[in-house]
């Protein structure tokens, strides 16, 4: 099952964090996944995710982890409102990282543009023994605008080619979106605090910078 790394980093959405319930729960507490859940979030930026992979009783291949689109290019970014928190994650085994402004994103192991790195599962496969567990570290980057999708792993079983579609981590989904120069609410958190509405309205001091700065 896939688990959200717990990182620095913002989420965006559609429309301003305005309603009083939205208000009371960001003004009282320091976990803001309720809201998130409750508006449809998606990572601002960066959305990166913890992922295990576990073999089954049989040996397995998994050949491939293909990102598909909803959309044939990215959307217009999410500018209703912003919710941005502080925190810390763990080292994987291996780290992924897919490009979400591409027209056909794929996992590469690189993340410098124009590297030449190739897609990681044109020359790679990752194979499971029995029960055997690899954790991996995906990460979705996006600075042009939004993107909904759905990630599904192919392998291969005794012979079978199978495919399963990976859920989203709980309370979120698979989504990313590039930040934007203004939003219509913004909150700031502080590690172990509350979410403070934020006066700030040109974002463009934030990095990557925003679409519009």
């Amino acid at each position: 099952m896939p688990r959200l790394m717990n990182e620095t980093g913002c989420t965006a959405f559609a429309r301003p964090l305005s309603s009083p319930e939205d208000r009371a729960e960001l003004s009282t507490q320091s976990d803001a996944d309720a809201v998130i859940k409750r508006n449809n979030g998606a990572r601002a930026s960066e959305l990166s995710v913890s992922i295990t992979l576990q073999g089954g009783d049989r040996a397995l291949t998994i050949e491939s982890i293909d990102i598909e689109p909803r959309t044939p290019r990215p959307t217009a970014p999410l500018d209703g409102g912003l919710i941005c928190e502080p925190s810390a994650g763990g080292e994987p085994k291996i780290k992924l990282h897919a490009d979400m402004d591409a027209a056909t994103p794929v996992f590469r192991m690189s993340r410098s543009k124009g590297s030449g790195d190739t897609p990681y599962f044109r020359d790679n496969a990752i194979t499971l023994t029995p029960h055997e567990q690899v954790p991996l570290r995906v990460t979705f980057t996006a600075q042009r605008g939004y993107r909904a999708f759905e990630l599904v792993i192919h392998y291969t079983i005794a012979g079978r080619t199978e495919k399963r579609v990976v859920p989203a981590p709980e309370g979120s989904r698979w989504a990313v979106t590039a930040l934007n120069k203004t939003y219509g609410s913004v909150y700031e958190g502080t590690i172990g605090g509350p979410f403070e509405l934020s006066d700030e309205a040109d974002q463009c001091g934030r990095e990557p910078k925003p679409v519009g700065c």
